[in-house]
This record gives structure tokens, C-alpha cells and sequence, in this order.
């Protein structure tokens, strides 16, 4: 620590005139190095913090009333270099600031931001390791990306050419005395009925959607299936299922409208006896 009680050198004897001179150069030297700010100060001063590890640089503001910090005494004051840097914690940019990745010759880059107005702090998870051709990102609802395969599909005046096979997985709905459909979940379901039931009408319903319901007789069969207000049928009759234990009926459907579902029973399907 070398820190002096001021910078005003007094008409006093020789040795004492060089005591406080040695003292102030001792200050000067060592940018003012102590625990605590020196007690004299003028703007612009030094002042290294040695009460941080490593020491805190510091210079005094232009109205004398405070310090402003310039980096720790550790290589480039602490700060990252222009040339690149490690860091070990969260960078945090203000103010809708980009983050840029300049091309080779830094004539352009390509740039990350955040929205203009984030409700709440979202963190997005990277996956461990690269996907395969042709996958794109997507994420568990959670902030974990991962990859997966999408449906690719070229435009034409037409519409749009599909090339391969379109596929849908199979959604189990609950058993319940109102069975919901959430036809954002999937096109394709399945249920196994544990008593009589109501098929609910379906939520997020999209006009044009088609698919099939499967219905499951569970192992003591002779359940029954009733149809919530939206769903519509051929000839205005609506279908008995088949009562066996453990049968299978499919029912296809079509939205025709938010609330207008066509339904198209296959009864007993199973194998060719």
C-alpha cells in the first residue's frame, strides 16, 4: 500500500521536505495502491483497488466525485481481447444488440438478436451433435433443440409435389366418459374404451383435415360410443360399434368446418377369415 495524505508539498525542513516527497512519489509510483480509496484526490487520479483479487485499476471521474473502473491488473485489465477470449460466464448484450459473424473478407456478416419484447427469459439448449441431411432444428417446448426430419415438399403452379411416402403416427387418447380429441396432436388416434363413452368434439380442429380414429374394445367388450354435437354422418345415422370383446372399428374423418366433422365408419376390421 502506498498512499499519500496529500500532493501539497510544504515549506518545511530538508529531511521532513524529503520524507513527504519520497511518500508522494511512493503513491505516484504505485498508482495509489491500497484497500481504499486514497483520502486527497483530484480528477483523473489512479487509484489501483488492491481490496479485489486480482487488484481493481480505477481512475477518478472528471468531477472529482467518484471512480470509474478501467479493468483488473491481470493481462489486457481483465477485459477480452479483440483477437479472441474464454469466457466463464453468461454475456449478456443490451438493447436488442446483435450478435455478428462477419464472411471472410468482413465485407458482411450474419447477425442474431432477440425480439423487441420478450415476456420472460428463454433459454435455447443446442443439440450435442449434428444431425443428418436434410433435418432442420426443433424444439421439446422446453428450450432443447434437437433435430428431426420434416416433410419436404417442392411448390408448382398446382400446389405442392410431394416426393416419398407421407406418414402420420398414431396418437393413444385417454379413456375417459368424454373422450378429447386435440387434432393439433396428430391426424391419427387410437383409443381402447373401458366403458360407455362420448367421443368429445375435437379442439384446434383445421378445415380440410382428415385422418382415422381408431376404437378398441377393451377385454369385456360390449361398450358403447356416442358422438359430441360437431360430428356429422352418412345418412344422418350415426355407427354401432361392434360390441365384441377386444374389436376394432376405424373411424375416418374429414373437417369439413370448426364444427362439422364427417365421420365414416369401418366396422369389425380385422383379418380375412
Amino acid at each position: 500500500m502506498a498512499q499519500a495524505t496529500d500532493y501539497s508539498l510544504a515549506n518545511q525542513s530538508g529531511a521532513n521536505f524529503r520524507a513527504e516527497l519520497n511518500s508522494i512519489l511512493a503513491a505516484v509510483q504505485t498508482l495509489n495502491s491500497g484497500s481504499t480509496a486514497p483520502s486527497s484526490t483530484a480528477a483523473h487520479m489512479l487509484f489501483l483497488d488492491t481490496s479485489t483479487t486480482p487488484a481493481t485499476i480505477k481512475i477518478r471521474n472528471a468531477s472529482n466525485d467518484g471512480f470509474i473502473t478501467l479493468g483488473t491488473a491481470a493481462t489486457n485489465l481483465g477485459l477480452v481481447s479483440a483477437s479472441g477470449a474464454t469466457f466463464t460466464g453468461d454475456v449478456t448484450l443490451n438493447a436488442q444488440a446483435d450478435v455478428r459473424f462477419a464472411d471472410a473478407d468482413s465485407s458482411n456478416y450474419v447477425a442474431l438478436q432477440s425480439p423487441a419484447t420478450v415476456s420472460s427469459n428463454v433459454t435455447f439448449t443446442l443439440p450435442a451433435a449434428d444431425g443428418t441431411a436434410n433435418q432442420a432444428l426443433k424444439t421439446d417446448a422446453s428450450g432443447n433443440l434437437g433435430f428431426a426430419s420434416f416433410l419436404l415438399a417442392t411448390e408448382t403452379t398446382n400446389g405442392q409435389v410431394v416426393t416419398g411416402g407421407v406418414r402420420g403416427a398414431i396418437t393413444t387418447l385417454t379413456d375417459a366418459s368424454t373422450i378429447a380429441v386435440d387434432m393439433d396432436d396428430n391426424n391419427n388416434f387410437q383409443v381402447t374404451l373401458g366403458g360407455n363413452r362420448t367421443l368429445g368434439n375435437p379442439t384446434n380442429v383445421v378445415e380440410g383435415q382428415t385422418g382415422f380414429i381408431e376404437v378398441i374394445q377393451d377385454g369385456t367388450g360390449s361398450r358403447t360410443l356416442s358422438y359430441s354435437s360437431n360430428y356429422r354422418f352418412v345418412g344422418g345415422t350415426a355407427p354401432t360399434l361392434t360390441t365384441t370383446a377386444s374389436a376394432k372399428d376405424v373411424l375416418a374423418y374429414a373437417v369439413l368446418s370448426d364444427e362439422k366433422i364427417m365421420i365414416t365408419a369401418h366396422l369389425d376390421v380385422k383379418a380375412a377369415s
